[in-house]
């Protein structure tokens, strides 16, 4: 055991060593690498933080409800209570027709008093006394929306509820495709990041081809042979990762003070998904598990071919 590790650490650091010797190619295949793998990385914090904003969106609805026009007073009173003790109501509040109309008016910008004069014709303000409730957040779902609403229907004095649930509906759906488009853009580009390193690979094999050669012709076994390039593409995926979340620590600088602007305009926490230390480990393992695959495919196909003379 111990010298099955020890072979492989001296694999490992030569490896390395080769690396070394020639810094220009390897900081090109390095960067070209951590380029191709942080456009998935973005289009993932992207869909995140577009599923964590809907999530936020979608936590505070508000279910307007509107009473008959000709309740009382008292009435009114008792169905506000009533709706502010349901357990599926975290706030409600109570708007009464003047309150509706002096805000219809703020809204209308109404600056030549049009609007009081049309109250005036009609004998009597049409607006109806309203309710507007924030439900908790676990009711917060479209279904349990719409079971709400139903319930809420069936109270003596309500004449309509409106739960606007078109636009989250519409967001999801443009979300879902987003993720879908992000999914086949991050196959394909995880696909030419094993075309990028395997070629590289390949190239190595075809510099090494004399060597090959002297090695099996002295006995040495493919695995033997294969190792060192899996070394490479493993190591290619790594650094090249690293040198990924590098970049995306950089991104995140410049983008942090605008983002932090916008989000307290509307009054939110965060807009742009905080990347987790698990997520950054994915990433890097992520990186190494494509770079051995590429070494792997690359060597698979090219090794056979050199077979010593």
């Amino acid at each position: 055991m111990l010298t099955y590790l020890t072979r492989h650490l001296q694999v490992l650091f030569a490896t390395l060593g080769d690396m070394r010797r020639t810094p220009m190619a390897t900081i090109n295949t390095l960067l070209i690498i951590a380029i191709t793998l942080l456009l998935p990385c973005l289009l993932y914090i992207a869909v995140k933080s577009a599923q964590g904003l809907s999530q936020n969106w979608q936590g505070r609805p508000q279910i307007s409800i509107f009473l008959q026009a000709n309740v009382s007073d008292n009435t009114a009173q008792l169905i506000f209570e009533e709706i502010q003790l349901h357990p599926a109501i975290e706030l409600a509040e109570f708007i009464s027709p003047d309150q509706a109309l002096e805000e219809f008016r703020i809204l209308s910008g109404d600056e030549k008093n049009s609007l009081d004069q049309e109250i005036e014709f009609l004998g009597e303000n049409p607006l109806p006394p309203s309710i507007v409730v924030m439900p908790v957040i676990e009711s917060s779902a479209s279904a349990k929306l719409q079971a709400l609403k139903d319930e809420l229907s069936s109270f003596d004095g309500i004449d309509t509820i409106r739960l606007d649930l078109d636009w989250t509906e519409r967001f999801n759906a443009i979300l879902q495709a987003f993720t879908r488009v992000a999914l086949l853009l991050s196959a394909l580009l995880g696909i030419g990041l094993i075309l990028i390193v395997g070629n590289t690979i390949k190239l190595l094999i075809f510099n090494r081809r004399h060597e090959i050669e002297i090695t099996k012709l002295v006995g040495g076994t493919d695995t033997f042979v294969r190792r060192p390039f899996l070394y490479y593409g493993t190591l290619f995926g790594i650094l090249g990762s690293l040198i990924t979340l590098g970049l995306l620590l950089l991104a995140s600088e410049l983008v942090a003070q605008p983002l932090q602007e916008l989000a307290s305009l509307y009054q939110t926490n965060a807009l742009l998904h905080a990347v987790t230390g698990w997520e950054l480990l994915t990433i890097v393992l992520c990186g190494g598990v494509i770079g051995w695959l590429a070494a792997r495919w690359s060597v698979a196909q090219h090794l056979r071919k050199i077979q010593p003379r």
